[in-house]
């Protein structure tokens, strides 16, 4: 899908269009839409857009903090895996996993059943 030449970047929507939310315990699902309007798509890329691996992780980030609450630092990133393309009109689900012990949140990205990434959140020690 081709990103509208007309797009006012600056009016551009920068959060998912949530759809549904489950959680269950420290397992939350969000079901998203990407839309093509959306500010990320601005260059990236000009006639066969991409959704940025770097807003999958701020988006990761920013539900984890709306679903679980501030849980402190994000201090770093581990097991950062990038495995299938992310393009305009696609549905996902992110899928996060509060792991309390181990200071970390676990995310994948899902288009049906194929996974188009995943990693973990690491946590400042308390």
């Amino acid at each position: 899908m081709e990103i509208p030449s007309s797009t006012n970047w600056l009016e551009s929507q920068t959060e998912p269009e949530i759809l549904s939310k489950s959680r269950d315990g420290n397992v939350v699902e969000v079901d998203i839409l990407i839309s093509a309007d959306l500010f990320q798509f601005q260059g990236h890329f000009p006639g066969q857009p991409i959704f940025p691996g770097v807003a999958q992780l701020d988006w990761a980030a920013r539900l984890s903090v709306k679903y679980f609450g501030d849980l402190g630092a994000i201090v770093g990133l581990s097991q950062i895996k990038f495995t299938n393309l992310i393009e305009p009109g696609n549905r996902l689900c992110l899928k996060l996993e509060l792991q309390v012990e181990k200071r970390r949140i676990v995310f994948s990205y899902l288009r049906d059943d194929d996974k188009c990434s995943s990693g973990c959140l690491e946590l400042n020690p308390i």
